[in-house]
């Protein structure tokens, strides 16, 4: 019986730590990349969240249960090596082996287990609150902590900084020990300088209770010396932005990094070339931000080559000095933009630095900020247990052909602009669909993610007959992804009639969007390319670019001109590093263009003599040496040949089986 009601306690317990877990781990003023830490302890055994696991989310297979005295054997043992990364891996062992039936091998305990363990309390609940950390990364400090009106039942102690790990498990120890002599009673409320706050309790409760008690004495304290901060005025330069980030991305070393601007009214307040030099306050900034953003100063004029100057030497700088790419980047006149290889690595970076800027304001309450010193972020750069605690909250980038390329479509919703998408999605590419109509192009938008995850593609309603409406969707592609790798002119129509009874309008139409909508595609995108140096213009062209069709004369018309539009735009962008090809695939007889009622199987049917529409199939595949009609994957295999190639352009490729040799 008695261990029966021992087993229900302790399930009730882990059922109160993921609850508090969870309310603390989606707050973003407690808790941002899976940063802050939550245990339970009863007896000698110790649950406590593992590390890389989101507090926002966690269940009971996120917490690891170990033996505490074999946690707290790392204070007592002597026999450390002296060399760093042995030592960290020593001590790596001790808190492995101190685990009892890990749910998985690999999973780690949390390297601030023996703070959990160290104190006495029931619950332990640490986060890095932008409250707390107003002051413990502010010059006031330690003296800070006593202007605050704390209510009684809060047991404040200090504890200066020292690096995570042992060593901070160490200093722990000593604070404890000292306030116990001073005032013969544990503390409750540890305030880690430059880090965060811990606080316990017997219960959740009382925990969560202690948490909310100091956020409330230093919000009154902070809003009387603050005030209320006034709202900033932000007004994104669209066209600079379609310059900057291109140039910026392109000239990265892995130059498929997606870009967000990191929305912050804090960071706002505060942006320029100085707040770019102060160094992180705390490990977790760090961790997901680096040491220092990269400022980018105005270019000399917006023409291509001095813009990509004006980066570039930024950049070198940077790489020099800190000896890998940044991950938060300041240009001036423009804002702050997070960026990495993946959205989850970029969601991350954005959401920290924001949260920074917001700790950043409130140490204006406490004598300004006291960042890390050269030595500590350097220490924090280059620790083994953050490292590994970055990749696990990291994302995985898709594989494929098209790994990380982001890719413009237009007329997407439907038919072969959508299975070209779907093409490009399984090969890892990142997808802007443009399309007239919204009805079909939200649903393949919802679809793509579905399949592929969260961010992999965007859309926009987009006529392609509107530079205005081009221009935006390129804008779309570099506000979301920070550049345009390919543009695929899809998007067309093709009606089927004897010339003496085309109507001129219809016509006009045709070619209105198929050429004339192909021209502004190209134009659009290669204004954007062009600060990359880098891009490829594709147009879906067809066989009757390069034969002309009976009763098809404004769709051959139409055609004919993208192969020649083809031939000239590559000539035309080549100085600025673009390619232009067109790709002319057979007849797709399997797609509704031909195959849905009032297709072009029933429209050609008068072309032979009114014969059925089984008929009019049969003729279509006896044209194809291979035997049968183009497939859309047919089309995407060719796409992703052109995007690997180098050394192509002004290209027509065919894609037909042999029908079109030319």
């Amino acid at each position: 019986m008695v261990r029966k009601k021992s087993v229900t306690n302790i399930r009730a317990l882990l059922k109160d730590l993921i609850a508090i877990s969870r309310q603390y781990g989606a707050d973003p003023m407690h808790v941002i990349a899976g940063g802050g830490n939550t245990s339970i302890k009863k007896g000698n055994a110790l649950w406590i969240k593992a590390s890389g696991k989101s507090m926002a989310t966690i269940g009971p297979d996120g917490f690891l249960e170990l033996d505490k005295e074999r946690v707290l054997s790392t204070l007592t043992r002597k026999d450390w090596s002296k060399n760093r990364e042995e030592r960290e891996d020593q001590i790596a062992k001790v808190l492995l082996d101190s685990r009892r039936n890990p749910p998985d091998p690999d999973t780690r305990p949390s390297v601030e287990s023996t703070l959990h363990a160290l104190m006495p309390q029931t619950f332990v609940l640490h986060t890095h609150g932008e409250l707390a950390n107003g002051l413990t990364c502010s010059k006031m400090g330690e003296d800070g902590l006593k202007k605050i009106a704390l209510p009684a039942k809060v047991k404040p102690v200090w504890m200066r900084y020292v690096d995570p790990g042992l060593p901070l498990a160490q200093e722990l120890e000593r604070v404890l020990k000292q306030h116990v002599e001073e005032h013969g009673e544990y503390p409750n409320t540890v305030f880690m300088a430059k880090h965060g706050i811990l606080v316990a309790a017997e219960t959740a409760e009382g925990a969560d209770a202690l948490m909310k008690a100091c956020d409330r004495a230093l919000k009154t304290f902070i809003q009387k010396k603050r005030g209320v901060p006034k709202k900033p005025k932000v007004a994104v330069d669209s066209e600079y932005e379609r310059a900057m980030l291109p140039a910026i991305r392109s000239l990265l070393p892995e130059p498929t990094w997606i870009f967000r601007r990191i929305l912050e009214p804090a960071l706002d307040r505060h942006f320029s070339k100085g707040l770019s030099q102060v160094p992180s306050l705390l490990p977790d900034e760090t961790v997901y931000c680096g040491a220092f953003p990269v400022w980018i100063p105005a270019p000399k004029s917006m023409e291509p080559r001095d813009v990509r100057e004006a980066v570039e030497k930024s950049l070198s700088k940077y790489l020099d000095r800190y000896g890998k790419p940044p991950v938060v980047f300041f240009a001036e006149g423009l804002g702050a933009y997070a960026a990495g290889p993946t959205q989850k690595d970029v969601t991350n970076t954005a959401d920290m630095f924001a949260s920074a800027m917001r700790m950043y304001e409130n140490t204006l309450a406490f004598g300004g900020p006291n960042p890390l010193t050269k030595r500590e972020w350097t220490f924090i750069d280059n620790w083994s247990v953050e490292k590994y605690r970055r990749k696990q909250a990291a994302g995985s980038s898709a594989a494929g052909r098209a790994s990380g390329k982001v890719i413009l479509v237009t007329g997407a919703a439907q038919g072969v602009g959508k299975e070209i998408a779907e093409g490009l999605a399984a090969e890892g590419a990142r997808l802007v669909l443009a399309d007239l109509n919204p009805a079909t192009l939200n649903p393949t938008v919802e679809s793509l993610t579905e399949t592929y995850g969260p961010g992999v593609a965007v859309g926009g309603v987009c006529n392609v007959t509107s530079e205005e409406d081009l221009d935006r969707m390129v804008a779309l592609a570099i506000s979301t992804f920070g550049g345009l790798d390919a543009a695929i002119s899809n998007a067309g129509i093709l009606k089927a009639f004897k010339v003496t009874d085309f109507p001129a309008d219809t016509w006009r139409a045709i070619v209105d969007v198929n050429l004339a909508g192909y021209f502004l595609t190209a134009k659009c995108a290669a204004k954007a390319m062009r600060y990359q140096h880098s891009g490829n213009i594709i147009q879906i062209n067809s066989k009757s670019g390069k034969m002309g069709s009976k009763y098809n004369s404004a769709y051959a018309a139409s055609k004919f001109g993208g192969i020649g539009l083809t031939q000239s735009l590559a000539l035309d962008l080549i100085e600025d590093g673009v390619r232009v090809n067109a790709i002319c695939p057979g007849n797709f007889l399997d797609l509704p263009l031909w195959s849905a009622p009032g297709g072009l199987f029933d429209q050609y049917r008068p072309k032979f003599g009114n014969v059925s529409r089984e008929e009019v199939r049969k003729i279509y595949e006896g044209k194809v040496p291979m035997g049968r009609g183009c497939q859309v994957s047919d089309v995407v295999k060719t796409i992703l040949y052109i995007l690997e190639q180098g050394y192509e352009t002004g290209q027509a490729y065919n894609v037909t089986g042999g029908q079109e040799m030319r």
